[in-house]
């Protein structure tokens, strides 16, 4: 049963702008954390998740502002980029293929 729900997993990618969040702490990051992840770059997270995309946006916009920039979208194999040597690691291990 622990690999069906494995199986269920997907890998989303989260991205988003917070020059307008009021907080030294960034609640974002804070969510995040309570997923397996990756951070590919500055405040852009990769998250391993049997929850769907809108459930997560939902769950980030209360602490983004109105004018805030979201963008949560599904990652699959291949992948390419100019990324650190675990990110590389984590994303081959974690991403399902196409």
């Amino acid at each position: 049963m622990n690999n069906e729900k494995e199986m269920n997993m997907s890998v989303l990618l989260i991205t988003y702008d917070q020059s307008e969040m009021n907080s030294s702490v960034d609640p974002v990051l804070s969510l995040v954390q309570e997923y397996k992840h990756v951070q590919l770059s500055e405040n852009s997270y990769a998250i391993e998740t049997d929850e769907k995309t809108r459930t997560i946006f939902n769950k980030i916009m209360p602490y983004l502002s109105s004018s805030a920039h979201l963008f949560i979208v599904t990652l699959v194999k291949p992948f390419a980029g100019p990324v650190l040597e675990h990110v590389s690691n984590w994303l081959s291990k974690h991403l399902p293929e196409d």
